[in-house]
């Protein structure tokens, strides 16, 4: 049987035109990496919409019915790419999704825990986008827009799930979108590795 890795990005919303993360998994879906054997991976770029959390991301996991999801999005103050430890029971009312809306209620979950922890190893993708050469660190704080939102939805349907948040290419003498590309091979060859040894699938 064959399990699916899915990797989504993000589109365009108010104050990124254009989404480095979408160009990665464009890249990505126009060469795919190469995965282990009974293991494939599924590129989608996400709508940046509170809507999303509700159509699009469900239907994409009944879709696919991962094995694991990796999540990358932009963060427009960031030098380097940072892995999120965890994403926090928090979301902006005041910065308008793509379509225009604002979120009403200030936490994802009122009766929620305060953070939930990324199911995937921080330290581990650290270690091997570090490895593939590109600058990188793990944080924190994922913010209160829709990547920390994207990730508490992935991680309380209770999948191996972590998200990436990616600089602006070429912002700052900081990563370009070679180095953004190459980090997300590392971070995906990571995660497929650990999800063979897991289900016990064969070495590639």
């Amino acid at each position: 049987m064959t399990r699916t890795l899915l990797v989504t990005g993000f589109g365009s919303f108010p104050g990124i035109t254009a989404n480095p993360s979408e160009a990665v998994i464009r890249r990505l879906v126009e060469a795919p990496p190469q995965m282990p054997p009974g293991l494939r991976a599924a590129f989608a770029v996400l709508p940046v919409t509170w809507a999303m959390l509700e159509e699009t991301l469900p239907e994409l996991c009944e879709r696919h019915a991962p094995a694991a999801v990796l999540h990358f999005g932009v963060a427009d103050k960031r030098r380097v790419v940072c892995v999120e430890a965890q994403a926090r029971n928090r979301a902006s009312i005041d910065q308008p999704d793509a379509s225009g809306l604002r979120r009403l209620e200030p936490m994802l979950d009122r009766n929620g825990p305060a953070a939930r922890p990324s199911t995937l190893s921080p330290s581990r993708l650290v270690a091997a986008i570090r490895a593939s050469g590109v600058a990188v660190r793990r944080s924190d704080d994922a913010g209160d827009y829709l990547c920390n939102a994207t990730l508490w939805r992935s991680l309380i349907a209770g999948l191996p799930a972590a998200f990436i948040h990616v600089p602006k290419a070429d912002r700052h003498g900081g990563p370009d979108l070679d180095d953004l590309e190459r980090a997300a091979r590392a971070a995906i060859g990571a995660v497929a590795e650990d999800i063979g040894a897991v289900e016990g699938l064969p070495a590639a």
